[in-house]
């Protein structure tokens, strides 16, 4: 058994738990042991068994998520763009942080929205780049040690339709948008969207503290930064494959649980990306783990701008177009015969990785016999 199970079998019916989150730590304590049932993989060659304990499919539990990360990564390939990708990030001050534990599905919704609108504004001005911008956008909640730190992750392809919405204009290499002015109206945004949701009546938590909190919120420089260009399609695939479905922690990142104590490694960011463990009791590590928890069919990768999900095959294919007819015509089709290398060239790595091979022999392994699955027992059977 892992460690993260074994962490949430221990504290598994010992708290005050949701349902959502008690059906979370059941899943995750069941998850890759005999519980969940087991797969009996045997070689055709040399008849080696194999025996492969089955997953929870949880979205919360980071070791479900090589495959669905993988499934999800090849679906994205043919929409990549011969263009420079930008990494934009949104952050927001810690003042924020309590009553947006305590709302998180319209806070997120909030975000998002925010974020979206803060981009495509910004962008689509003539001082700047004069031009729809689009992208995909990732929530992320958590911090090095577990903490609770909404922020918004998005890659942005290095340029947009102009206003006719049939001329590709690019940006610079080096440099997609101020961020000094992403921070500005991104801050201005935000809160006036938590003021009038606070005038609604709609916010959870006390209407004087929340108040106040916007109020130091408004005092406060709302951190956003680009991140230097990624250096080709490989990169932004990496990204990709490494971002979208992580969750709070990683199995990795849990060096011991003995004595109804967890430590975990970090990196300190502070001290030159120094890693450190942390160690927390049970309860607390459980309770972070826990805050990271999305709300019931909440969506925490979403796409803006001429990325947007309602048309985004048929304006993915204005926007190629328009990108080749800007190119030369020499250049016109390298960017996308690179992009179809390397797309192919990960495509077929990770299905080698995922590919049930023998260790003995190298011969393919299949799947014979199916045992039962036995669940923890539970209160609950509420999907996390």
């Amino acid at each position: 058994m892992n460690l993260l199970s074994s962490i949430c079998q221990a504290a598994y019916g010992q708290g005050s738990y949701s349902g959502s989150e008690s059906a979370v730590l059941r899943h995750v304590a069941d998850c890759q042991t005999e519980r969940m049932g087991v797969n009996s993989m045997d070689c055709e060659s040399c008849g080696h068994v194999e025996l492969h304990y089955n997953s929870c499919r949880d979205r919360h539990c980071p070791l479900c998520q090589g495959s669905l990360r993988e499934r999800w990564v090849r679906k994205r390939l043919e929409e990549l763009l011969p263009v420079p990708y930008f990494h934009v990030v949104f952050t927001i001050p810690k003042e924020l942080v309590g009553f947006a534990s305590i709302n998180k599905r319209r806070f997120y919704s909030l975000l998002f929205r925010t974020v979206h609108r803060t981009l495509l504004s910004v962008a689509s001005r003539s001082e700047n780049l004069g031009a729809e911008v689009g992208g995909m956008s990732i929530l992320h909640t958590w911090d090095q040690k577990l903490g609770f730190h909404p922020h918004i992750h998005c890659i942005v392809p290095a340029g947009g339709m102009d206003t006719s919405g049939m001329q590709w204009k690019g940006t610079s290499d080096r440099f997609f948008l101020a961020v000094r002015k992403l921070s500005l109206v991104f801050r201005g945004k935000l809160l006036s969207g938590l003021e009038r949701c606070l005038a609604k009546g709609v916010l959870e938590g006390d209407p004087s503290k929340i108040r106040q909190a916007l109020i130091l919120a408004a005092k406060k420089d709302f951190v956003v930064y680009c991140k230097p260009p990624f250096g080709g399609p490989e990169q932004v695939l990496k990204y990709l494959g490494r971002y979208t479905h992580r969750v709070g922690i990683s199995e990795q990142r849990i060096v011991q649980f003995e004595q109804g104590v967890v430590s975990f490694s970090w990196v300190d960011r502070k001290e030159h990306h120094a890693r450190k463990v942390l160690s927390l009791p049970l309860d607390e590590f459980v309770r972070r783990f826990l805050t990271h928890l999305l709300p019931r069919g909440f969506r925490k990768i979403r796409y803006f701008g001429f990325m947007a999900n309602r048309d985004r095959t048929i304006s993915l294919k204005r926007v190629r177009s328009s990108i080749a007819a800007s190119l030369s015509e020499v250049e016109r089709l390298l960017p996308d015969a690179a992009n179809v290398a390397v797309a192919k060239r990960y495509a077929q790595e990770r299905e080698a990785l995922y590919w049930n091979q023998c260790p003995l022999c190298g011969g393919r392994l299949s799947c014979r016999r199916q045992g039962e699955s036995s669940f923890l027992p539970s209160q609950t059977s509420s999907p996390g």
